[in-house]
């Protein structure tokens, strides 16, 4: 008589020990898809972090270039704006740079007579690109662009098809 109340108990237990089981499987799933999804959520928070940025510096280069003390400086392709201490290049109806070529912006400090390397550069896909230059206006003197091998040069190699000596106003 022992024995057949023994096995509904049995059967109870080993049906915890699946539910258990089961549930144990089922948390390990849940914790990976949380870890999933806090690792995503924070992407999306960096990724919105670095868009707010970018849109803030876009903003105080519109700002910059819209100015009515921004000077602008014309050339066939564009045009050199500088404005307090900052230097923009807009240029417009640019052709894509030769294939295993990009185009190279330069600055040439007062006072020096070797030319700086500034950001390399494609035009978009209508020819505009507007390039924020690294160099201080208020000592510069001169901007140029070239085309220049993939991966920007240390010095120019081909002759500037643009160039705009301003330094002196």
């Amino acid at each position: 008589m022992k024995q057949s109340t023994v096995w509904p108990a049995y059967l109870v237990a080993a049906a915890c020990f699946v539910i258990a089981l089961i549930s144990s499987i089922a948390n390990i799933a849940l914790i990976g898809q949380v870890k999933q999804a806090q690792a995503e959520a924070a992407n999306l928070s960096e990724r919105s972090t670095s868009l707010a940025r970018s849109l803030v510096d876009e903003r105080a280069v519109l700002s910059d270039v819209f100015d009515s003390r921004a000077k602008h400086h014309q050339t066939n392709d564009g045009e050199v704006i500088t404005h307090g201490s900052r230097i923009y290049l807009a240029l417009h109806d640019l052709p894509p740079p030769p294939r295993g070529k990009i185009y190279e912006a330069w600055t040439l400090a007062k006072g020096s007579s070797k030319m700086q390397a500034a950001p390399t550069f494609v035009p978009d896909a209508h020819g505009v690109a507007l390039v924020v230059l690294p160099a201080d206006a208020r000592n510069t003197v001169e901007v140029a662009v070239t085309v220049e091998p993939d991966g920007g040069s240390k010095e120019p190699t081909s002759k500037p098809f643009i160039d705009v000596a301003f330094g002196s106003e």
